[in-house]
């Protein structure tokens, strides 16, 4: 009787291991159902070529003796790296071939002009990685770009809105045809992931390995946006009246949409960044009432009603600093 009692719990010891053991895999399928998706709609990239958006500014002359550059060694490109292997420090950077923030190749005449913009405050150690890894990325890239780096200067509540607004009536008055909306604390992991517009809005940074390389939700537009100049205009950029973390990106998202633009993407395997250690800014408990409010005011709030107190351009030798005080 001892013996068949011991062989009924241990029985019954493996049919409660294998209940857990279903019901574990059960909640993993959930998870990965309800938060995010690993295979988002993208275009395929044999087909990227045709939709990239191809303009420079008039202030980059081509060179007769030197051929246009080409980029799909770049597309075609499938090195990646792991977060692992980014350097935190670039001792060995050299700032060869760049001048306020700007770079043109030497050995072709580039066919895309792209301004990096980044709003910034108080990250120094972050601004120090991001800058050299970024000029290390985009000359390679063969791409003639500018990194403008926007930093609001006073201790007010933080408004990437405003920031990337500032930055953007610079770059446009700069002539960039293309911008793109670049969060400090992102760095590409994926050679192949070129630097440019599409015809469309891009959304580059939809895998990001804090968010377990999944897309979060189909509208995030927030970390990394490639956008045409001429829509950012469409949309009149962000809104102004988000201040802390959080609702300003889904905000920007709403007016891409009103204005019958769509959200287009690489393959996920061109798209992987790793995200840089930092401590959140504060978050924004009015978020949803301020986009609820938002949606009839697009054309009164945002690029032509931005307003601060002073602002100050430093040229320097790897960025231009857009210094604010809103």
């Amino acid at each position: 009787m001892a013996r068949a009692s011991l062989e009924s719990r241990i029985l019954h010891l493996r049919i409660c291991c294998f209940v857990m053991l279903i019901l574990c895999l059960i909640g993993i399928v959930q998870m990965f159902a309800s938060y995010g998706k690993y295979d988002y709609p993208h275009t395929a990239r044999v087909d990227l070529s045709d939709k990239l958006f191809t303009g420079v500014t008039p202030f980059v002359t081509p060179k007769k003796s030197v051929p246009d550059c080409t980029y799909d060694k770049v597309l075609e490109n499938k090195k990646s790296y792991h977060p692992s292997e980014v350097a935190r420090k670039h001792d060995n950077f050299s700032p060869k071939g760049i001048m306020n923030g700007s770079y043109t190749p030497e050995e072709c005449n580039p066919l895309f002009s792209v301004a990096v913009l980044v709003t910034y405050r108080k990250r120094q150690n972050q601004l120090d990685t991001f800058v050299p890894y970024m000029h290390d990325w985009l000359r390679k890239q063969h791409l003639h770009y500018k990194i403008y780096v926007i930093e609001q200067q006073d201790e007010k509540p933080w408004n990437k809105g405003m920031l990337y607004n500032i930055g953007a009536k610079y770059a446009i008055a700069d002539k960039f045809p293309c911008l793109i909306l670049h969060d400090v604390d992102l760095l590409p992991l994926d050679e192949g992931n070129l630097y440019v517009c599409m015809k469309e809005p891009r959304h580059m940074s939809a895998s990001i390995d804090k968010f377990r390389f999944v897309l979060t939700y189909d509208t995030l537009v927030g970390g990394v946006l490639a956008m045409r100049s001429e829509q950012y205009l469409l949309v009149n950029g962000f809104s102004n009246r988000f201040q802390g973390w959080g609702g300003e990106d889904d905000d920007f998202a709403e007016r891409i949409h009103s204005r019958k633009l769509s959200i287009q993407r690489f393959p996920r395997e061109m798209s992987e960044y790793t995200m840089l250690l930092h401590h959140p800014e504060p978050k924004n408990s009015d978020r949803a009432r301020i986009m609820y409010e938002n949606k009839q005011h697009i054309s009164e709030d945002g690029l032509n009603s931005v307003m601060y107190e002073s602002v100050q351009v430093k040229p320097q030798r790897l960025f231009t600093l857009i210094q604010v005080k809103l």
